[in-house]
């Protein structure tokens, strides 16, 4: 399977996104495609799917060619075409041909009961590889893994009609995944999903056998997923192997050495006109000033390498006024909608310059402490209580739509009356709303927009306690670095939700860790929370399973010329000798890859056990040796292929040898 975009260039209303953009996509490529809002990167995806149709010039490659005939699968898909029916029924439309072969496996095992002919066993043993070979004794353990790690566990009996609009988007992005198509399009699969939720899917797309192409603006998802970054920037696409991090120091190590060209070459060329200006007159010289002219004529120009795409928002947050030491005091606060339905119960203290990261699971209680916080929401008992001059700024979960038509403009200035319009424009400028950008409409923005705005807005008031629910949505990458130097430099204190665990690392001095009823807090970065954890994971997985270790396998060595295949210098002897090792050594691997697949099994089971979901870190744990497990089965099966090789070539010359004997 391939799919390539051939010298392609796209946009709308005369002006180009992209130009001479080209990109290939092959059979289990994982692919990031990164760039500033409004790049083009979204554009790309419906291309592909053929949302956008490109125009073909004549006598030209094919701005879109594809070989095979592979699925591609977009969230946009995803419907339901009857929501009478449960969540169960509806996902597992996904299996619908791993069933029809449980089923025809059944039928044929009923009819092997009372005829055992060839055709019938043979028609079974197909239909069952077949079945084995597509997950058909996992399917339903996987099915159970991912309603639990997405929080429908609980309600997989309940008909689609009874869910909300944002819990339908959700389980159209359960069954995207779970559809297994050849190409897989996330166009920013880590928005609104919890840290859970998100370890999952990076588990998932690194044992995913087909091709994956993400948009995302998730560096640590990046990192953890992908192999193949292209980047668009000054309308120009840009190829990198490597994962997130390995992209960037690519660039810029392709930066630092263009630019070092470009310089030499500059002052080389600065010598020769020198050089000429200086003899130009001189009769002795003109050969040599030929000479240099003819040098400059046919010299390669290396051209000034562009600098990154950095334009970003602008801001500095300075409190109008110092709060006291200590900035707030939270006491057996229970959060919840009711007595009966209370999420967590929350006891910290925090003091002026501290960062608190909030995270865990959606539907935890982290949004709703901070709307307790804000007033918006009465807690269920217990007390919280704020320190001396403390005056906060709220940053609201937002969504990505306004509907008002006034202008960027007249919102800021009705919000803000007593400032002046130079005051206004200013103040939005630092935002990147300049000239005719703050005429704008509120309901043409886009999500990172709408989050600029609302941020500046609330910087505006100065306050020396900023709260953010889920900041970095709908941000860019170049947006987050902004906003994470924008807080690192703030002399204020902070409290914050986030599911970004790059942005958690970098801003968080302590953390609020939400779980099944309950919140701790932990005096440390996330990098801290996570090491333990992490160490004693690895642990784990070394005691549990146990390392490949191949034997090896010596052969004579002719020190005259090396023959093809070592295998075919044996004697008969040392041929049947080495059978017997490879034999046994087989037999080991395939001991090992059962007891392996059984723990995988276990595994599985455990993944969707509600008291291992409700923990974050045991549901950790078990993913980590899910990941490590499946690595080992998969080495034992490349082991085991090899192996069965080199037993059959040896059959061959043991066979052969016996013929040679009986003629």
């Amino acid at each position: 399977m391939q799919i390539k975009l051939n010298n392609v260039s796209f946009g709308y209303n005369g002006e180009n996104l992209f130009e001479n953009l080209n990109f290939e996509v092959n059979t289990k490529d994982k692919i990031a495609i990164i760039g500033k809002n409004g790049s083009g990167k979204t554009t790309i995806l419906k291309i592909l799917t053929g949302e956008i149709e490109l125009h073909q010039p004549d006598n030209a490659l094919p701005v879109l060619s594809i070989t095979g005939s592979p699925t591609i699968g977009t969230l946009k898909q995803m419907t339901f075409e009857d929501e009478s029916i449960t969540l169960y029924e509806e996902i597992l439309k996904c299996y619908e041909y791993i069933i029809s072969l449980e089923e025809k496996i059944n039928t044929l095992q009923r009819e092997l009961e009372t005829n055992y002919s060839d055709k019938l066993v043979s028609s079974f043993s197909k239909t069952h590889d077949e079945f084995e070979m597509l997950g058909g004794y996992s399917y339903k353990a996987e099915l159970d893994e991912v309603l639990s790690v997405f929080g429908f566990f609980e309600d997989k009996n309940k008909k689609l009609c009874e869910f909300s609009g944002g819990q339908k988007t959700k389980i159209s992005f359960i069954k995207l995944i779970l559809s297994k198509p050849d190409v897989l399009l996330l166009d920013e699969p880590t928005n609104h999903l919890d840290i859970k939720s998100v370890y999952w899917l990076e588990n998932y797309i690194k044992l995913y056998k087909k091709a994956v192409i993400i948009v995302s603006h998730d560096r640590t998802f990046l990192d953890n997923t992908i192999d193949i970054v292209y980047e668009l920037e000054y309308k120009k696409f840009k190829k990198y192997v490597g994962n997130y991090s390995k992209f960037l120091e690519t660039k810029q190590n392709n930066y630092d050495s263009q630019l070092r060209a470009y310089e030499a070459q500059q002052r080389e060329i600065a010598d020769i006109k020198e050089f000429i200006e200086r003899f130009r007159y001189k009769a002795t010289k003109a050969n040599a000033v030929q000479s240099r002219i003819k040098m400059l004529e046919k010299m390669e120009i290396i051209q000034k390498p562009e600098k990154n795409d950095n334009r970003a928002f602008r801001a500095r947050i300075t409190p109008s006024i110092a709060s006291g030491s200590e900035v707030l005091y939270c006491s057996n606060l229970k959060i919840g909608y009711s007595k009966e339905n209370i999420l967590s119960t929350v006891d910290f203290k925090l003091l002026r310059g501290e960062r608190l990261g909030i995270i865990g699971g959606n539907g935890l209680g982290k949004s709703t402490l901070l709307k307790v916080l804000t007033e918006k929401l009465a807690p269920i008992s217990g007390h919280f209580k704020f320190g001396f001059n403390v005056e906060y700024g709220y940053f609201e979960q937002l969504e990505t739509k306004h509907f008002s038509t006034k202008s960027i403009y007249e919102h800021y200035q009705e919000t803000f009356p007593d400032l002046s319009g130079n005051e206004v424009r200013s103040a939005l400028g630092a935002f990147l709303f300049s000239g005719k950008a703050v005429d704008k409409k509120l309901c043409e923005l886009s999500g990172g927009e709408i989050v600029r705005l609302e941020l500046c807005k609330m910087l505006e008031k100065k306050p020396n306690l900023i709260i953010l629910d889920e900041p970095t949505n709908h941000m860019d990458i170049t947006s987050k670095e902004t906003l994470e130097n924008l807080l690192l430099g703030y002399e204020g204190t902070i409290i914050f939700v986030s599911h970004d665990r790059y942005f958690v690392n970098k801003i968080a001095t302590k953390l609020l860790v939400f779980e099944e009823g309950k919140a701790t807090f932990f005096d440390g970065t996330y990098k801290e929370f996570k090491e333990p954890f992490s160490k004693s994971t690895l642990e784990t997985q070394e005691n549990r399973i146990p390392e490949i270790k191949p034997e090896k396998i010596e052969y004579p060595i002719d020190y005259g010329e090396e023959p093809e295949d070592p295998l075919l210098s044996l004697s008969p002897y040392m041929a049947g000798k080495e059978k017997n090792k490879l034999s046994n050594r087989l037999k080991k691997i395939e001991e090992n890859s059962r007891n392996a697949e059984e723990h995988l099994k276990q595994l599985n089971l455990d993944f969707v056990d509600p008291e291992i979901a409700s923990d974050f870190k045991k549901l950790m744990e078990v993913q980590a040796d899910m990941e490590n497990t499946q690595i080992s089965i998969d080495k034992y099966a490349e082991e085991w292929l090899e192996i069965s090789e080199k037993l059959a070539k040896l059959e061959s010359i043991l066979s052969k040898n016996n013929e040679e004997k009986t003629e």
